[in-house]
């Protein structure tokens, strides 16, 4: 019986879990492939790469048609490896360029000061976690996968050592007693609380459950939209108005707006490109107002 798209999905996910790629992952190449394995029910071998790129093509978002795409060459690699077939049909295939959007920070002083007071009042340790997601501008993952030992207080060496980005590049993100007041203050007082000064190993994680074992993401997307709720930031279905990754753009926004350089505001993200940040900068419309408005410069 020749070999479809629908009759090798469950052996080649099958592989990949053995590989270690996540849960999510997997999912995510199953149900790409099993819509592939609906539209071409056809064997392998009479697979056409204009055929895929009609199928492609009639998917709106260029990020999911990206995905789709990657989707199908993996499994297409892993089929040609295994001779299932003698030649891959996504060879040049292209997708569409995504249209970049710009950032999304928090609007308003109004709507800031309203999160700040929210987080200042909130129970530890999502009190710590908030500020220096608003302070740093670091990624929640990043947050949430730091340990003791990436704590560094020392006088004018205060920083968060960030070892497994998004990017693959380690980093140190720089705190002080201006730029990170609030986050400082927390931070010594969380690792207190903890007892980090009774010999933690460097490796425990700086943040943990009520189980002691590594905070996840959801939990702090829970606490995220009691903390909206309490700032009076929710919608009219009762769901936060701004999500926790725009904490993010709000840093990059302001510290742009404060006269900060472009490399400077791209070091403290993390940004491999510097293209990225300068996306921050082109959403900055309250700077190119307020120096437009204060007339031409003397020089």
């Amino acid at each position: 019986m020749p070999n479809t798209n629908g009759s090798l999905i469950d052996e080649y996910i099958a592989g990949l879990r053995r590989k270690g790629r996540k849960a999510a992952t997997l999912r995510a190449y199953r149900g790409d492939l099993t819509a592939a394995a609906a539209a071409f029910p056809q064997p392998l071998t009479e697979l056409r790469r204009e055929a895929l790129e009609r199928w492609l093509g009639e998917v709106r978002a260029a990020s999911t048609q990206a995905r789709r795409l990657a989707s199908l060459r993996g499994f297409f690699e892993w089929c040609l490896a295994r001779e299932l077939i003698d030649h891959d049909p996504t060879l040049g295939l292209e997708v569409r360029s995504s249209t970049r959007r710009l950032p999304r920070p928090v609007k308003g002083d109004k709507d800031r000061k309203a999160l700040d007071a929210a987080t200042a009042a909130y129970e530890m340790p999502y009190r710590l976690i908030f500020t220096l997601l608003r302070e740093t501008g670091m990624r929640v993952g990043e947050v949430l996968a730091l340990n003791v030992g990436d704590v560094s207080l020392a006088p004018g060496q205060e920083g968060l050592h960030v070892r497994d980005p998004k990017n693959r590049v380690e980093r140190v993100v720089i705190l002080g007693p201006n730029s990170t007041k609030r986050s400082l203050r927390l931070l010594r007082q969380h690792l207190k609380a903890i007892g980090a000064d009774g010999g933690l190993p460097s490796t425990h994680p700086l943040f943990c459950s009520n189980r002691a074992t590594r905070l996840i993401y959801g939990t702090v997307l829970y606490h995220w939209g009691k903390l909206c709720e309490t700032a009076g930031l929710l919608d009219a279905e009762g769901k936060p108005r701004y999500t926790i990754h725009q904490l993010r753009h709000t840093t990059a926004t302001e510290l742009l707006e404060a006269g900060h350089k472009v490399e400077t505001v791209q070091r403290r993200l993390g940004h491999k490109d510097i293209r990225t940040t300068m996306g921050y900068a082109e959403v900055s419309d309250a700077a190119v107002r307020a120096e437009l408005e204060g007339g031409p410069q003397r020089r």
